[in-house]
Parts: structure tokens; sequence; C-alpha cells
């Protein structure tokens, strides 16, 4: 096959050679056959595809890998920063770009774009790292004040002053009645005194003549870290409190979350009426795997406990993720 290719291709250089002398001369030069001409030029080109040298052809280039995306580390260093949707966070570098604060931001974005208010606010009690949104604007509590009426009560009276039973069903069943109850007992005066000091200064000053006092999600966190404290102060009081809230009835954060950790809260909500009242919100303590931390989600929904759980489930997977390898 070599040898053949080499004789046509002289025999190419020959015949060009006789013609170009031909035609300097101003001879006649016989064209060849219409056919003849096409074979042999295709059998040109077939033949020396074949015998390329190895190597006239460069091999394409490996593509580039794509870089990896770096792991979020929950022990990195920790930063204080706020998202473009307004989401502080006092977490570790990176959190923002995690997929669990994706989930809370979209769950937050996914009631405020149904025309609600949202307050949030999450506090680790071991590291102090937190989450919060539009944590400062007061909203109405609803029953979630039951929670810290009683913890005020039972810390200036060493438990429940002999109202055991009403306590037991203003907390555990939500009684409005059993809180009036206690509130004739006990009064409003020395309520709004424990709220000023225990981080609800807005609160404490509604208090003077509310029963229940507008508060925002930080000042509800702030006085459930009180709760926290006292609860596990071991002070006279403070264990039949605890009694109460880790077995309250209705509490989307208790319905979320008992089947796996211990939880103390206390739920409100309220249908809306003519004074725009409505409110749905929760609070408590999560003692959860990595860590005990603090909750509340105060909101607008009229009277909608389970539209609070999508929000809750998602702030849980985000504590566990800003904090689950310093536990």
């Amino acid at each position: 096959m070599r040898a053949r290719v080499i004789v046509v291709c002289a025999s190419a250089v020959a015949a060009l050679a006789a013609g170009a002398i031909a035609f300097s001369q101003g001879a006649f030069v016989p064209q060849p056959e219409e056919g003849a001409g096409r074979q042999e030029a295709a059998e040109s080109v077939e033949v020396t595809d074949r015998v390329a040298p190895e190597g006239d052809t460069e091999p394409e280039p490996e593509p580039e890998p794509e870089p990896e995306e770096a792991a979020f580390d929950a022990g990195g260093p920790v930063v204080t920063e706020t998202s473009a949707s307004g989401v502080s966070v006092t977490a570790p570098e990176g959190f923002l770009a995690t997929e669990e604060f994706a989930r809370v931001d979209a769950e937050i974005a996914a009631l405020r774009d149904r025309g609600h208010t949202v307050g949030v606010s999450l506090l680790d009690l071991q590291t102090g790292r937190a989450l919060s949104y539009n944590a400062d604007e007061q909203l109405y509590p609803a029953s979630s004040a039951k929670a810290l009426y009683c913890a005020m009560a039972c810390e200036a009276n060493g438990g429940s002053g002999g109202m055991a039973a009403t306590m037991e069903r203003c907390l555990v069943d939500s009684s409005n009645e059993d809180y009036e109850a206690l509130i004739k007992t006990f009064r409003l005066a020395p309520f709004a005194t424990w709220l000023s000091e225990h981080g609800a200064p807005g609160a404490g000053r509604n208090a003077v003549d509310h029963y229940y006092p507008d508060i925002s999600a930080g000042e509800l966190a702030a006085c459930w870290q009180e709760i926290y404290r006292f609860g596990t102060s071991g002070e006279a009081g403070a264990d039949e409190l605890v009694g109460y809230l880790s077995r309250t009835v209705v509490t989307p954060i208790g319905e979320t979350l008992r089947d796996e950790c211990e939880v103390w809260s206390k739920a409100g909500w309220f249908p809306a009426d003519e004074n725009d009242l409505a409110s749905t919100n929760d609070a408590g303590v999560v003692f959860s795997d990595c860590g005990p931390y603090v909750l509340a989600v105060m909101t607008d929904l009229p009277a909608d406990l389970d539209g609070l759980t999508p929000l809750i489930d998602a702030l849980d997977a985000a504590h566990d993720a800003m904090c689950g390898d310093v536990a």
C-alpha cells in the first residue's frame, strides 16, 4: 500500500510537470477521462488518509474538573452578618451559604409573601450563636404570655402559691379563665416589673394594664432565657413550672420536636377580629442533641398553628448546622 502511494504521487508530479512544459510550448494537453480522474483523486485521498503519520492530529485536552464547594465548618470562626433578606446570624463563617439557612430564609419569605408579619429569635444557650429576623417589632402574644406570667409567679412565690391546679390548666390547657384567676391573685404590677428586669422593657410598659402585653420576638426570647435559668436552677418552684411547660398540649415547637428531645414551650393564637389582633406564636426552650436553645416565633397569622411548623422545623435544622460540631 505504501509503494502504491509513492507511485500515485510520482505519477501525479510527472503529469503536472509534463503538462506545464506542454502548456508553455503552446501544445494541446489532452484531459483525462472524467470518470478516471475522479476515481484517481478519490483513491489518492482515501489512501493518503489511511497512512497519515501518527501524531499529526493533536488530542483534545481533557476538561478541567469543576471546583468543589467548600464544606461548611461549624467549628470555624464565628461572625455576625445579615443576609440580603434581612436575616441576621451570629454563626460560623459561611453559614449564610448553607442549605439549612436557605430553608429558613425561604420559609420566612413564604410567610412574608403572603402578607404576614414575622418575627424570629433563636439563641444557642451554650455558644451564643444566634439567628433573628424582625426581632424588634412588637406583636400581639396571645396565650404565649401565660408562660411569662407563671414564671414570674413561681419565682416570686416559690411555686404556684397554692394554685397548682389553676396554673396547670393555664399552661397545659391554655385556659383563659385560669389565667385571669392567677392575675387576680398575683396582680399585673409585679408582672410589668419582671418583664422589664428580664429583657422585655417594651412589654413591661404594656403589661401595666394589659393581660396580653404586646412583645417582640427578641423580648420573648429574652424572657425564655430567664425561664431556662430558673427552670434549671433548682430553686423553689422551678420543677413545678417546668413540669407544666414540658407538657403543654398545643405547641408547634413541641409537636415538631418532642419526639426527639425535651421541650418547654407555650404557644399563643388568636383569630382575626375587628381590632386586627390576629396572632399565631410559639416560644420555648429546646434541649437538642447539640445543646439547648431558646426559640421564639411570632406572626400575625390568624390562629394557624400548623402554619408555623415548616419554619420551626427549618430553624431547628439551622441550629443543628451552626452548632452541631461544638456541642
